[in-house]
């Protein structure tokens, strides 16, 4: 992985995406921190603690070159929030 240098250009953003039951943290471009392993795990606990009804169960690092690139979270629902559902109509 490449260092950038100056001016801003080491700005860049981890994606996730929730594919309904497992979540996947990367970043959104190729040039990233040697220390992408941090910035992946802060994503990955700041997604959870957004959301208490979920719980992890296994976390998987995917490497590429030995360098870990994402990661892969897979989480139970222990609790759902509650939804908004059809409210009775008054009548008369």
């Amino acid at each position: 992985m490449k260092k950038q240098q100056g001016n801003g250009s080491g700005k860049f953003e981890i994606g996730h995406h929730d594919m309904g039951g497992w979540v996947r943290f990367k970043p959104g471009q190729q040039n990233v921190p040697d220390d992408l392993p941090v910035y992946l795990s802060n994503c990955m606990t700041s997604w959870f603690r957004q959301r208490p009804h979920l719980r992890i169960r296994f976390v998987v690092p995917i490497q590429q070159d030995g360098n870990t690139v994402e990661l892969h979270a897979w989480y139970d629902a222990h609790m759902f929030p509650a939804i908004q559902g059809p409210q009775p109509v008054k009548q008369g």
